[in-house]
């Protein structure tokens, strides 16, 4: 990297340098048994140069060559920025070595000890566990004298547990993901399973087509997905945010404030920089129903007229774009059983199939509920089965009946209570 910048600096060509590496174990388990014990390392290098106002870009995996590297990124120089690169930012960001010193044998036995509790209660059920351990690192360092790494390192267990009843299946899907071994908890993950298992032996259906419906933590997201693309500087300068003209105006319920977090400490995203360099900092996404900020990368920022944020991410090693890290919503002050309790009738949603499909920005969305439970007094009488949940989520969180007290991180990158709407439209095959 230090041959890259000097050629950059020789040619008077201002430009950043972006690494990654990481390894990864992987356990499997399928239908019960051990099925497969694997181990991969990878790296990359990716060469962004700023040439009259102009990007390019090129990336190489593996054993990089500095010059093919450099010509091709000059050859890609076409895409008219303003933007201007951070100087003279220093930061080095250790992760917990407490993985270190976890072993394929220790990943082995926690895979089969989940699929041993899970059985002793549930011996009709096929179990597949996926844990793996992942390590990475990355690097970015411009003319500027950006010199920036950050090592992360996380654990995730992922239990897909199918049960199969003449022609009915049932699929229940769970995941935690931890930075440290001892903050793993599977008796948590292998309680919420069984209370899917128990609550499923009865096949049911809402007695009305339009009634309240309470998303869990892992469901919320079918409800973020049209307010994260909205609030995303992409989006904003292509003209098609719904919520360009709403900044410091009421658009969402008081109840509801998300915010993104990169200083979480229990974040699996927790970062002082981003992926450019640039400082990050707390964003008030949304703050007592009123639309806060919109998240920025550099070169968006730039042609935008609008200050950085600290939110430039990459996937892999492509080209940066507006991302977030942690994302938090805040609390309500009324226990989930309380809520549910609250209505005569209520159905609760914790698995969907087909979200994120169709036209996010408009919010519309109309789901297959793949596991949802209905409550009646406050008492659950059985799963949902071949409905379809539909409504739009601007609407949904414009009027929320209750946020729950609990809050759970799912996937280590959202943390978020139980979320209760008043009225959506539930369609069930007759």
């Amino acid at each position: 990297m230090e041959e890259l910048i000097k050629k950059l600096r020789l040619e008077s060509i201002e430009g950043d340098i972006f690494s990654r590496r990481g390894t990864s174990t992987v356990v499997t388990f399928e239908a019960n048994k051990l099925k497969s014990i694997e181990s991969s390392e990878s790296s990359g290098i990716g060469l962004r140069v700023l040439v009259g106002n102009k990007i390019g870009y090129a990336s190489q995996y593996g054993i990089y060559e500095p010059d093919w590297l450099l010509e091709k990124a000059k050859a890609t120089a076409n895409i008219e920025t303003n933007m201007q690169l951070p100087s003279d930012i220093c930061i080095k960001e250790d992760y917990d070595d407490a993985l270190d010193s976890v072993s394929i044998e220790d990943l082995t036995k926690l895979g089969k000890d989940i699929i041993d509790k899970i059985l002793s209660s549930y011996p009709d059920v096929i179990c597949n566990v996926e844990i793996g351990k992942d390590k990475g690192e990355s690097l970015i360092v411009n003319t500027k004298g950006i010199d920036c790494s950050r090592s992360r390192a996380s654990l995730t267990v992922a239990v897909h547990v199918n049960r199969i009843k003449g022609t009915d299946m049932l699929d229940v899907y769970e995941e935690t993901v931890v930075k440290r071994f001892d903050n793993l908890d599977t008796d948590i993950l292998i309680s919420k399973i069984f209370y899917a298992l128990e609550s499923s032996k009865n096949i049911v259906k809402p007695s009305k087509s339009k009634l309240p419906v309470v998303f869990t933590p892992k469901a919320v997201y079918v409800l973020l997905l049209p307010l994260m693309s909205a609030l995303s500087g992409k989006i904003l300068l292509m003209g098609a945010s719904p919520l360009q003209d709403k900044v410091g105006k009421k658009f969402f319920d008081e109840k509801f404030t998300l915010i993104d977090d990169p200083t979480n400490p229990e974040g699996l995203s927790m970062t002082s920089f981003d992926d450019e360099g640039t400082l990050t900092k707390v964003l008030p996404l949304v703050d007592s129903g009123i639309v806060g900020e919109f998240y920025f990368d550099l070169h968006t920022a730039s042609l935008l007229g609008r200050e950085p944020n600290g939110h430039g991410f990459r996937g892999g090693l492509g080209q940066p774009s507006p991302g977030l890290t942690n994302l938090i919503i805040n609390p309500g002050d009324t226990g989930i059983r309380d809520i549910i309790s609250s209505f005569d009738e209520v159905l609760v949603v914790d698995q969907m199939m087909g979200v994120g499909q169709g036209n996010i920005l408009s919010g519309e969305f109309s789901v297959n509920i793949h596991l949802g439970f209905l409550y009646r007094k406050g008492e659950v009488l059985g799963r949902v089965k071949d409905s379809m949940l539909a409504g739009n989520a601007y609407n949904a969180l414009g009027n929320i009946a209750g946020l729950s007290s609990e809050r759970e991180w799912i996937g280590g990158s959202l943390y978020s209570p139980y979320i209760c709407i008043p009225e959506l439209t539930v369609v069930s095959k007759e």
